[in-house]
C-alpha cells in the first residue's frame, strides 16, 4: 500500500494548472475595473477634503445687522435655521449688533422660545440655557446655538473670534 492519495499525479497536474492560470492573471490594479475604482477613490477623496476646509473654515461675521438665535442644535425639515432670527431697529435705521448671545440670552428669558402662539403679545418668561456655540452663516451671519455643539453639524462655520 502507498501513502499517496488516490490520481496523485492527476490533482498534482490541476494544481500546478491553477498556479500557473493565478501567476499569468493581470494584478487587479491594472485592470480597466481597477483604475476605475482607483480614480473614485481618489476622487471621494478629494471632494471630502474640499468640503471639509471649505465647512470648517473659521469665519468672521460680517453681517451684524442680523443674529439667528436658534432653538436647538438641528434645522428644521427644510433646511432653514429653527428658532428666529432678529435685528435691533431705531427710527434712523437698523443698528448693529455687538453682541449677539446677549440678543439671543434676551429673547430666551423673554420666552420667545416658550410659547409657540405668534399672537401672543406677552408670552411667559422662561430660563435662558446655561451655554453657547456662536456660528457663522455662509451669508456671515452670526447664529448662536444653545449648548456646545461643532458648527459643521448644521451647515455653519465656526465663530473666528
Amino acid at each position: 500500500m502507498t501513502d499517496r492519495m488516490p490520481h496523485h499525479r492527476e490533482v498534482q497536474d490541476l494544481l500546478i494548472e491553477q498556479m500557473r492560470r493565478d501567476l499569468s492573471r493581470p494584478k487587479w490594479w491594472t485592470t480597466i475595473w481597477g483604475r476605475v475604482a482607483i480614480a473614485g477613490g481618489v476622487l471621494a477623496v478629494a471632494g471630502a477634503g474640499v468640503a471639509g476646509v471649505v465647512l470648517l473654515e473659521e469665519k468672521p461675521v460680517s453681517e451684524t445687522s442680523v443674529v439667528h438665535c436658534l432653538e436647538g442644535p438641528y434645522r428644521n425639515s427644510d433646511g432653514t435655521l429653527s428658532g428666529a432670527a432678529a435685528s435691533v431697529a431705531t427710527p434712523d435705521g437698523v443698528i448693529p449688533i455687538t453682541d449677539a448671545e446677549a440678543l439671543c440670552v434676551e429673547m430666551w428669558e423673554g420666552g420667545a422660545f416658550e410659547d409657540h402662539d405668534p399672537l401672543d403679545a406677552t408670552p411667559s418668561p422662561a430660563v435662558a440655557p446655561k451655554e453657547f456655540t456662536t456660528c457663522v452663516t455662509d451669508e456671515g451671519e452670526a447664529a448662536v446655538v444653545p449648548g456646545i455643539i461643532e458648527c459643521s453639524v448644521l451647515r455653519l462655520h465656526p465663530f473666528q473670534g
